[in-house]
This record gives C-alpha cells, structure tokens and sequence, in this order.
C-alpha cells in the first residue's frame, strides 16, 4: 500500500490561535526523536536570544543587521533574523563575531 501522508507539506494546528502567548514552557528529551514541553514559554526579548542553549540561541531582533559587518556576541551558530528594513526577509548565523549568511553545501 502507497504511503497516504502527504510529502513535503507543513503542519499547520488548527486550535494554534495567531498572537497566543505561551509562557514559562521547559523542553525536555531524553533522545533526539522525543521531547516533552511541560509548562508555558514567554520572552520579551528585544536584544538577546528568544530561546537558547548552552551553545546557541534564536535571536529576533529589531536592529539593523548587514551580513559581516554587524557584529554580535551570539555564540557561535545562533540564528537571528530582523524587523529592520536592513536585513529585512533575511536569515543570518553568527561566526562568533559578526552576522553572516548561511551556506548551504
């Protein structure tokens, strides 16, 4: 029998309502296949990470960012993406001194 899930299409919540504010969430797993979110998330985070781990954080930012020129002190591999009209639509990857462009090999 053919596989009947879609491929390569996203998954979209039907009860997620646009603007809900999630707060004080804990993720946990034990493995790389499960995890398990107790608790709400909040982060009014305007210039550090919204979230972040030992190693790297997700920035969303309201500055200006030009790719290796604006400088950050994001560890190495954070993710940041801007309101700014510079930057704007864009993906950017700290280096651990400046915003970059990902590469994709």
């Amino acid at each position: 029998m053919a596989n009947s899930k879609p491929v390569g299409v996203a998954y979209s919540d039907p009860e997620l309502v646009a603007g809900t504010t999630i707060t004080g969430a804990v993720i946990t797993g034990s493995t790389s296949t499960s995890a398990t979110v107790s608790g709400t998330f909040t982060s009014t985070a305007t210039t550090g990470p919204v979230i972040a781990n030992a190693t790297a954080g997700l920035y969303f930012l309201t500055s200006a960012i030009t790719a290796n020129t604006t400088t950050t002190t994001a560890p190495v591999g954070s993710l940041a993406t801007t309101t700014n009209a510079t930057g704007l639509g864009k993906l950017f990857i700290a280096d651990g001194t400046k915003w970059q462009y990902p590469v994709v090999v």
